[in-house]
């Protein structure tokens, strides 16, 4: 949780008149962390300026003893620079997903398996939108900057007395916490947003995470510890790992230096526990993402005349990327169906797509709308890698042999 709370002190820190230097400091120290892997830079999409984007946020369950883990904490965060919000979605460590190369297990399991690489796969595969930047932070970390602003006021809704909270240090006792307001320092802190000895476990400790945050971003906007940020920013640096430089923390800089509570949004991917899964909740899911990519607040329901968009308005090109006879004609009919405004039908580049993806530059929304619209297809942001001139574009991949005959019409 404590890397969504960086995200915001470095966004601060850039406020201060000094902040060129020491990001470009803690800059060079962040991309040279070794928990970045080779790959990390091909699955992140590219992102535009001035434009939304999303960044995974983990919070590393890592002992000093250890060299691999799994990640403790999940966090997907929307970034709008214009607006100056941020949406903040938790997702259950035992999420049952689809890992990329290791079949179905716990969501959690990919870092394990593959590192940040395999863990941004997963979880925009899962998602099903684009991750654009990674970020991860230890729990020694998350001790120094709660310890580094005086300790952060909270709430507390229920007493907590786990042990297991403090299972990431030898010889270290979980500290008891009683309900009621209070100063959490660094330690009191990590036991309360570690703790999942609740009878709904990670649901619970997420709702602590999430409050956690929204109070820490509060405390950051307080002059004293405004002027404390630089150098909080780069004691941190070697505790966390993440592809994003400088440059990027100037630009949040300029939209979100002050950013409070208010402006965050927080939400939790909820579902049904089947041991020894969460099993996603998918029409919920569906609907917190659809909020978060269109800027919308997670209770704020949709307005139904908005979320359909008149098919005939969306113009869609379609290529057989299967090198599959007849599979790019078969889903344009089921667009033109469907009344979409089907133009260019051919084939792909190379015929070496295992999946079916909807293509687009800008316009999510219609990206969604048209995939829903085909038995199978995964939605990706263009990132400049396919040319096309219509709104959308969709390449037929060899999964179509999955596809029902029947709903095809072939």
């Amino acid at each position: 949780m404590i890397a969504a709370g960086l995200l915001v002190l470095a966004v601060i820190a850039a406020g201060a008149t000094y902040v060129y230097s020491t990001l470009h400091s803690a800059g060079r120290m962040m991309n040279q962390q070794p928990g970045i892997d080779e790959r990390l830079s091909e699955v992140l999409e590219a992102r535009e300026k001035r434009k939304p984007f999303n960044v995974l946020l983990l919070g590393s369950d890592m002992r000093p003893w250890e060299s691999e883990s799994r990640a403790d904490t999940i966090i997907v965060a929307r970034v709008d620079v214009e607006a100056g919000k941020v949406w903040l979605l938790s997702i259950p460590r035992d999420t049952r997903a689809e890992i990329p190369g290791h079949g179905v297990g716990k969501i959690n399991g990919a870092n394990f398996y593959g590192g940040p690489s395999l863990m941004v796969e997963t979880v925009s595969q899962t998602l099903g939108i684009p991750i654009h930047h990674y970020m991860s932070v230890d729990l020694t970390g998350f001790q120094k900057v709660v310890d580094a602003v005086g300790g952060v006021w909270i709430d507390v809704d229920v007493e907590i007395d786990d042990w297991r909270a403090a299972s990431h240090s030898p010889g270290y006792r979980a500290k008891n916490i009683k309900p009621g307001y209070q100063l959490l320092d660094g330690e009191h802190a990590l036991t309360y947003v570690r703790s999942r000895d609740f009878p709904d476990a990670d649901f619970t400790r997420m709702r602590h995470q999430q409050v956690f945050f929204k109070a820490l971003a509060d405390q950051m906007t307080k002059v004293g510890n405004v002027l404390k940020i630089p150098s909080i920013v780069r004691e941190m640096a070697e505790y966390m790992s993440t592809d994003m430089s400088m440059g990027d923390m100037i630009d949040l800089a300029s939209a979100l230096r002050d950013i409070g509570s208010a402006n965050i949004e927080t939400a939790t991917l909820v579902g049904e526990w089947r041991s020894p899964y969460v099993w996603t909740d998918e029409e919920r899911k569906a609907f917190l993402i659809d909020a978060m990519m269109n800027g919308r607040s997670f209770d704020e329901e949709a307005d139904p005349e908005d979320s359909v968009i008149d098919p005939a308005t969306i113009s869609v090109s379609v290529r057989n990327g299967a090198g599959i006879e007849g599979c790019a004609a078969a889903a344009a009919e089921i667009l033109r169906q469907a009344g979409y405004a089907v133009g260019e039908v051919g084939n792909a580049n190379q015929f070496v797509y295992d999946e079916t993806l909807v293509v687009f530059q800008s316009g999510h929304d219609m990206a969604v709308q048209v995939a829903e619209a085909l038995p199978k297809a995964r939605v990706v942001e263009s990132r400049g890698m396919y040319a096309f001139t219509s709104d959308i574009l969709v390449v037929v991949g060899k999964d179509y042999t999955t596809w029902n005959t029947a709903d095809t019409g072939q």
